[in-house]
């Protein structure tokens, strides 16, 4: 997994197109940096449009780490809001449905494109106050010219 941290507080993953066991260390490897760093922050996370879909058995450890209480507690307390781009309807449509009984321990939303889930990143930054060295609009420039770049 990479991580994406140029325009920190916006903290941006993009997975590798197979979600496998490395990956998912890779992930919580990544997020303990962060973690450690105790700033508050907005993720927006994203996969290759041609990523298959994790196994069960690196859902299941994706879902074991997310609901670990530290790991709760760490997201809650930092984590202002995070996106997620589900580029297929129907598993868009099925994780819309998880989150809805799922309670994340912060704001999640699901989004088709990139372009919106960084657009909810950046509100969420804006709507808590937090500093960006730059300006909005010139983060989201960039940000979506390394992310096409990233694909």
């Amino acid at each position: 997994m990479r991580f994406i941290d140029d325009a920190f507080p916006l903290l941006i993953t993009v997975s590798a197109p197979v979600f496998d066991a490395k990956e998912v260390q890779s992930m919580a490897d990544g997020f303990e940096r962060y973690f450690a760093r105790g700033e508050r922050y907005s993720v927006l996370s994203t996969s290759p449009r041609d990523a298959s879909v994790p196994a069960h058995a690196e859902r299941k450890a994706i879902a074991d780490w997310a609901n670990h209480p530290r790991v709760r507690d760490f997201s809650k307390r930092l984590c202002v809001g995070s996106a997620t781009v589900v580029h297929n309807a129907l598993s868009r449509a099925a994780l819309s449905i998880i989150t809805a009984i799922w309670k994340p321990p912060s704001p999640l939303e699901v989004v088709p494109t990139i372009e919106r889930g960084l657009d909810y990143c950046l509100q969420r930054i804006r709507e808590e106050k937090l500093p960006l060295v730059k300006s909005t609009d010139l983060v989201r420039y960039e940000m979506l010219a390394l992310l096409r770049d990233a694909h």
